[in-house]
């Protein structure tokens, strides 16, 4: 069988199909190059948003456009509303819930979980998955499942097998990263997210370790001891939402805009060239203008170096789908559109205070390089693979 994969959503959703795409190597399956060179089409869905499921929707009405065999995959199988729908709308498709059943479906086997099929310099390594957080827009406890940690054990070993595949630096991944080691992912308290990472400095030699989303309440003391450790990127992306406490707390977001602001200039304090990032929703039901500038004040405030802007899409299944006061579409456009110019105002301004340093790059296809605070330079050849520390200069600046 030749196969194509489209994936949707998180990097969770990246590794699991590079994870079965190797096992479906390995059992004598051929992956292709594009969806017309394919006969099967494998759809990994999104479905945190109402806008993700409809772009994992779309792809799978243009395999069929093609004629492809199509099997759907990820999170929107795992929510019943999501499932139903799907059966409804295209009965001829081959639907799994389980990754245990779709590779024994095609003679694929699950021992070997580590990545062998890749290309590139960076990877993502899964340390957790699920949540038990009941935020009111989010619909994932319900597609992944309840919070859980992955071994330290198997970190380690796919961290390893990392190194041996020539991989620079990898990404810590998961649902929500900073709940490793706790119970349960409302109990901030006990992540032991920091001894994590003082286990893979001291057990692994991987020269760059990214981490990926963070919830503002997982960055403690043991945290910032650790952060302060050269191989670490000095690189946050917060999961922040919104700079208003009401809205915050209608979220049901467990920390305040004051909160932020703490981590934030703790992590500048140990690391000056750290770039923060973070998500931001607009346009959530009773946002208020006031509640809106709110959210522009402390992008503004802690210096964000880039933003990622999601306009408010009701999700079926949650409980701000039906909160009262929705906000009208026009708005949410408008809003955003705001907000994404303010993120271009402070990506400009964060590049400006990076002309002039000397950053360590670590080359990527097409003579692109990216520093460890997510500055992505040109490179004058491909060196792919190598860590070069170059002077960064505004001609050297790549395409965000």
């Amino acid at each position: 069988m030749k196969f194509f994969f489209r994936t949707f959503g998180c990097r969770m959703n990246w590794l699991d199909s590079a994870r079965i795409s190797s096992a479906l190597i390995k059992a004598g399956h051929k992956q292709s190059r594009n969806v017309k060179e394919a006969e099967t089409v494998f759809i990994n869905s999104c479905t945190v948003t109402a806008n993700a499921d409809k772009k994992s929707t779309q792809a799978i009405k243009q395999a069929e456009k093609y004629g492809k065999n199509i099997v759907v995959l990820g999170c929107s199988p795992k929510v019943k509303s999501s499932l139903t729908e799907l059966k409804k709308q295209f009965p001829e498709i081959l639907i799994f819930t389980k990754e245990s059943d779709l590779l024994k479906n095609f003679g694929a086997s699950k021992k070997n979980e580590c990545v062998t099929n890749i290309a590139r310099t960076r990877l993502p390594i899964a340390i957790q998955t699920g949540c038990d957080c009941k935020c009111a827009f989010c619909i994932t406890q319900s597609a992944r499942g309840p919070h859980r940690s992955f071994p330290l054990k198997k970190i380690i070993k796919q961290i390893k097998h990392a190194e041996s595949l020539g991989v620079k630096e990898i990404i810590l991944t998961g649902i929500n990263i900073g709940a490793w080691g706790c119970t349960n992912s409302n109990i901030s308290k006990e992540t032991k997210l920091g001894a994590l990472l003082k286990e893979i400095l001291r057990q692994s030699n991987i020269p760059r370790i990214r981490l990926s989303s963070l919830d503002p309440n997982f960055l403690n003391t043991e945290f910032f001891e650790v952060f302060c450790d050269n191989r670490i990127c000095d690189y946050l992306h917060l999961s922040i939402q919104s700079g208003s406490d009401k809205i915050l707390k209608s979220m049901a977001r467990h920390y305040s805009a004051k909160k932020v602001i703490e981590v934030t200039e703790r992590a500048r304090k140990i690391r000056p060239n750290v770039a923060i990032t973070a998500d931001l929703i607009v346009g959530f039901p009773g946002e208020s203008e006031k509640n809106f500038q709110e959210t522009i004040a402390l992008a503004k405030k802690i210096k964000l170096a880039k933003l990622h802007v999601f306009p408010f899409s009701p999700r079926t299944g949650t409980p701000a789908a039906d909160f009262p006061d929705q906000i009208k579409a026009s708005t949410k456009k408008e809003r955003s559109k705001k907000l994404r110019t303010w993120g271009k105002n402070l990506r400009a301004k964060f590049l400006k205070s990076q002309i002039g340093k000397y950053l360590e790059i670590l080359v990527e296809n097409k003579k692109i390089g990216l520093s460890k605070n997510y500055i992505r330079i040109n490179m004058p050849k491909n060196l792919r693979g190598d860590i070069l520390k170059t002077k960064l200069t505004t001609n050297k600046l790549a395409k965000d």
